[in-house]
């Protein structure tokens, strides 16, 4: 039987919601998940300033460099001086930008400012700020981000802010009550029963994550619902629901049957008929395959592939895939009873921390090993793995069966992990 020790422990013997104390602090090298500089490009045509010291600026830069976006960002350089003298940091960040500005060929119509943590410790007024650079570039739509990685352990975190910010300039437009927006996610929804149901009812469906000019973005405010997938992104989209008074509703990727009929039924949208039995033989007959390549291999889940990876740990246990790790740091409060769940009937299951100081070597298990998501993979040092992070755009039961179908392809057809995991935002242009 496995042990329990600072970076692990069996999810018999863990709390909830937190299995592991905070201390110092691992950063694995799989970086697949989107940062804010990757965020902030979704707006198309949006121009990024960032206004903080050297050092930060270096892994901004680097972010903007591997996706050839440099010819749509900036940045102004803090110096000691600017903390020293009363007004001078906002001095620096209003003349800064506007030096950005003037000196690129094309004023763009929006630009996302990135005050970073010093703004806060120096007790910038930020509303002065934008004031002045709203008077100085009237045309120009700003969006209030920042960068402030030292709050992330309370309250929201620099990407929910941002996010809710990006979708603050969503102008409101006339309802058109067959139009409904998927929001709040980087990833597009793809494999995913919500935009089958509204396809089947001839409804407009829009997606926030796969604009590709400013005017496709804007056109999202005509939307009479907005549906959020990605935890991350559900308080921008309670902040427009109630902005442009419509509906949302927020249904992150769930392996459970019943959550998703019960999500789906409750939606108001009509579903054809035979939606659910077809899905669910779908799912079966996938899980059939997979149970059959994968046999006891040992299987390795973790938390940026999917956004709810107790879920997912529960359905393949239940269905006898051989399911032994999952890597995580903090559980959500939606998967408390997956969590109550797992700890009752699969008590050796085990929560491995990625962020602990052990970690900074991978496990590297003897054997085949199939994982779910790329730190589970780097974790593992497995080639077979599924490549995924934020759930995909998947959902429902297209969702379940393709997820279930990407793990039988992974199983067969190894990755090449040392070219995967160095790369930035997984689905973005790389230049690397």
């Amino acid at each position: 039987m496995q042990t329990s020790s600072d970076e692990k422990v069996l999810i018999g013997s863990a709390s909830f919601p937190k299995p592991f104390a905070n201390g110092l602090e691992f950063n694995a090298p799989a970086h697949g998940t989107w940062n804010i500089v990757h965020i902030g490009f979704r707006i198309p045509g949006a121009h990024q300033i960032y206004i903080c010291a050297d050092n930060c600026l270096r892994g901004v830069v680097m972010t903007a460099a591997e996706m050839g976006e440099l010819g749509r960002f900036s940045s102004v350089v803090l110096e000691e001086d600017d903390m020293t003298h009363s007004g001078r940091i906002e001095e620096t960040t209003i003349e800064g930008v506007t030096d950005c500005l003037n000196k690129l060929s094309k004023i763009p119509p929006v630009v996302i400012i990135f005050p970073v943590c010093v703004h806060k410790f120096m007790g910038c007024d930020i509303g002065y700020i934008y004031r002045q650079l709203e008077s100085r570039f009237p045309d120009v739509k700003f969006v209030r981000g920042f960068m402030d990685p030292v709050m992330q352990k309370r309250g929201t975190t620099p990407d929910q802010r941002l996010r809710k910010a990006m979708s603050d300039i969503i102008p409101e437009l006339p309802l058109n009550a067959d139009t409904v927006t998927f929001a709040g996610s980087d990833m597009p929804a793809s494999a995913n029963d919500f935009k089958t149901i509204l396809e089947s009812n001839n409804m407009t469906v829009k997606d926030t994550a796969d604009c590709r000019t400013l005017e496709e973005y804007y056109s999202t405010g005509v939307s009479s619902l907005f549906i959020c997938q990605y935890p991350a992104g559900l308080m921008a989209t309670q902040a427009i629901s109630k902005r442009l008074d419509r509906k949302y509703i927020y249904a992150p990727l769930s392996f459970s049957y019943d959550t998703v009929k019960k999500e789906l039924s409750e939606s108001g949208l009509k579903i054809p008929e035979g939606f659910f039995e077809n899905g669910i033989r779908a799912c079966e007959e996938e899980l059939g395959r997979l149970k059959k390549l994968a046999g006891d291999t040992p299987v390795a889940i973790d938390y940026t592939a999917v956004p709810r990876p107790l879920s997912l740990a529960r359905f393949l246990l239940d269905n006898g895939i051989n399911v032994k790790t999952v890597y995580l740091d903090a559980l959500d409060p939606a998967e408390e009873e997956d969590f109550r769940y797992l700890a009752e009937n699969y008590p050796e299951l085990v929560l491995h921390s990625t962020i602990h100081v052990v970690n900074r070597r991978p496990v590297r298990c003897a054997g085949k090993v199939l994982a779910a998501g790329q730190k589970a993979a780097w974790f593992e040092g497995t080639g077979n793995f599924v490549n995924m992070v934020e759930g995909g755009g998947l959902y429902g039961f297209a969702g379940i069966a393709e997820f279930i179908r990407l793990m039988e392809e992974a199983f067969i057809n190894e990755k090449d992990l040392r070219d995967i995991i160095p790369r930035k935002g997984l689905g973005c242009r790389s230049c690397i």
